[in-house]
């Protein structure tokens, strides 16, 4: 099996979605994913129930699969945050036009506790959330990040380990991983199993902060971790390239110059394992 690419209009919030799709095809990425993040015109309070029936069309007739999401949901967040999750749930399902599962992406969340305090309350938010989309025909896929409490691969495989719930798997985002230190074949060994989608970008931490890059513009050996998605057999899951809003909001920011650099990237690693 060869990988599929996909890439991320978390990349793209300067560019209609209209005009993405196409340029994103036309690029060579073979999946999507959608933003729903609210700095992005493709945030659900933004995009109407015409608009969603119009990307669906356009997405279907470029020959991708039904894209995944960026729900950017606060997880731990009290009830109030209820109605904005459920918009996105809806928004994903008037997308989705395949047998493949709607999946949303995201976070903890801003209001997710300590971790050493907090870990149960966090393991519960996680239930809730994936009792909630369960009863919306919807997984979510946490992503653990680099400079926050949940940043390891050993709490997420601990994390999905004592919730065990159908609904609720890991975003392994191995740029997040590796910048806190974490080897790349031990993180995608510990969380391959409870994977269901797998981001990539690069970077380091300097003076303690988080200094992202693209996907080969850095030192993550992109083929390694091609080989190890192989060895743990999820290599049915697309590798998308992300690219950080610490690139994306540079003044000489060039969209398609970078989404084709990752691609690039990414592409030479695939050819490369064969």
């Amino acid at each position: 099996m060869t990988f599929k690419l996909g890439y991320s209009t978390y990349a793209l919030a300067m560019v209609d979605p209209f005009d993405a799709l196409p340029h994103i095809r036309d690029t060579g990425y073979e999946t999507l994913e959608i933003c729903m993040g609210d700095a992005w015109p493709t945030a659900p309070a933004k995009f109407g129930k015409t608009e969603r029936q119009e990307l669906k069309a356009l997405s279907e007739s470029l020959g991708f699969p039904s894209p995944v999401f960026f729900g950017g949901i606060d997880v731990c967040a009290p009830d109030g945050d209820r109605a904005n999750t459920l918009e996105k749930f809806k928004m994903a399902n008037a997308i989705h036009y395949d047998d493949s599962p709607v999946l949303i992406t995201t976070t903890a969340g801003h209001s997710a506790p300590e971790w050493e305090s907090g870990k149960e309350q966090i393991r519960d938010a996680f239930l809730r959330l994936a009792d909630l989309a369960a009863v919306h025909g919807v997984i979510i896929a946490i992503e653990p990040h680099a400079g926050t409490d949940f940043e390891t691969p050993e709490k997420a495989a601990l994390m999905m380990s004592q919730t065990r719930h159908p609904n609720l798997k890991i975003d392994l985002d191995i740029s997040h991983f590796y910048v806190e230190g974490a080897e790349v074949a031990r993180s995608v060994d510990l969380c391959a199993r409870d994977a269901a989608m797998v981001h990539i970008k690069d970077g380091q931490k300097v003076d303690g902060q988080v200094q992202y890059c693209l996907p080969g513009d850095g030192t993550i050996d992109i083929p390694l971790f091609l080989r190890s998605l192989r060895k743990n057999r999820i290599e049915h899951l697309p590798v998308f390239a992300e690219v950080s809003v610490q690139q994306s909001r540079q003044p000489d920011y060039d969209p398609w110059g970078v989404a084709k650099f990752c691609y690039d990237a990414l592409d030479r690693a695939r050819k490369e394992i064969g």
